[in-house]
């Protein structure tokens, strides 16, 4: 069993208010002016070695992949604005380029590094390499625990993962996020036993939502669900940071007049698109801009995607109710927007937060 020592007061990695952590850049957006994102969530391939229900890659009628001269490019705009990159997919450590992807990266002047997996690549040594030297933190997605991967060949990865982090003394985090409903409550406390030993420092907790297939997300009943993961924080005090985002488990009306939360989160896929938001991901209707043939250097202000970002506000945005961390922070810079003094002091006197470059 591996013994972790989670910092005194552990920092929130998720929260409805963390684009507050970028205070200047949120004054620059409320005067009007242009900004460049915070964080590029991105696809280096669309393909993944599993097909978990409601995923947006499994969903997509193609796949596709980067190659390198587009990145070159991207992060060559990029390159000292935006701090943080957040590699997500189909399953990122499938892309040759991955290991070359982080060196670029940092090169370009990021300076935190997170990469969603589903883990069956941790052990391949370029994989590891890359992580262990550039990556900041990984979040493994176990999403499918229900038929065993949960307590089988992943956490020994995640043991070999950590193992190495030890002994190379590298900052590297790992994490674990797992899907909640109120029929899986049961099984969370012998899961998260289960996660600890093989070596996690952080968990992550969030809804699991139906309907995607229709376009109108919600999520399924989580009925006691905080309750009982406020008491597995209390059991597991010492061992392992848990983390959970209440906001997405509340029914709170969200408002905001455009989809605001794009000029700091920035989503890229494989095929090149620039998309409103990660719940949108390879939804046509929502992708925002092309960069299949050409990425100009006025990409960010470039008039067609700024009038699809004011297009897509809380009346018009159908997959409202997943109360993804995009809507959310719209909802949040919205408030800044129209005065609300309690906003403002969040504004003024952010927390702090783990990875706070990862929006």
């Amino acid at each position: 069993m591996h013994e972790s020592t989670p910092p005194a007061a552990p920092k929130a990695v998720a929260s409805p208010w963390k684009v507050a952590a970028h205070r200047e850049r949120v004054k620059s957006f409320l005067r009007g002016e242009p900004v460049f994102p915070v964080t590029l969530e991105l696809d280096l391939t669309s393909l993944c070695s599993r097909t978990c229900r409601d995923c947006p890659s499994a969903r997509a009628d193609a796949h596709w992949s980067l190659d390198r001269p587009f990145l070159d490019r991207l992060f060559g705009l990029l390159a000292g604005e935006t701090p943080g990159l957040l590699l997500t997919g189909g399953e990122t450590t499938l892309s040759p380029l991955f290991p070359d992807t982080l060196t670029l990266a940092k090169r370009s002047g990021v300076r935190e590094i997170a990469v969603v997996t589903n883990g069956s690549r941790l052990d391949d040594d370029a994989v590891a390499a890359a992580l262990l030297e550039h990556a900041s933190t990984i979040r493994l997605s176990l999403y499918d625990w229900e038929s065993g991967n949960g307590d089988g060949e992943v956490l020994q990865k995640i043991g070999r993962l950590r193992d190495r982090v030890e002994t190379t003394g590298s900052d590297l985090r790992i994490g674990v996020s797992l899907l909640t409903a109120a029929d899986r409550i049961g099984a969370l406390a012998p899961l998260l036993r289960r996660v600890v030993a093989a070596g996690a420092h952080w968990i992550y907790f969030h809804p699991r939502c139906r309907n995607w297939d229709k376009g109108k997300p919600f999520p399924e009943d989580q009925a006691s669900v905080l309750a009982e993961i406020d008491s597995l924080r209390e059991r597991l005090a010492g061992q392992v940071d848990i983390h959970v985002l209440p906001h997405r488990y509340q029914s709170s009306p969200l408002h905001f007049s455009a989809y605001h939360a794009a000029h700091f989160l920035m989503i890229v896929g494989a095929d090149r698109k620039n998309y409103l938001g990660a719940e949108v991901k390879y939804n046509p209707e929502y992708a925002i801009s092309d960069w299949s043939e050409t990425l100009n250097d006025d990409f960010l202000r470039a008039e067609s995607r700024l009038d699809r970002i004011a297009a897509h506000h809380d009346r018009a945005y159908h997959v409202i109710g997943s109360r993804h961390r995009g809507v959310l922070y719209s909802d949040f810079l919205q408030r800044l927007l129209d005065g609300d003094p309690e906003t403002y002091q969040v504004l003024d006197h952010p927390p702090l937060f783990g990875f706070a470059a990862i929006l």
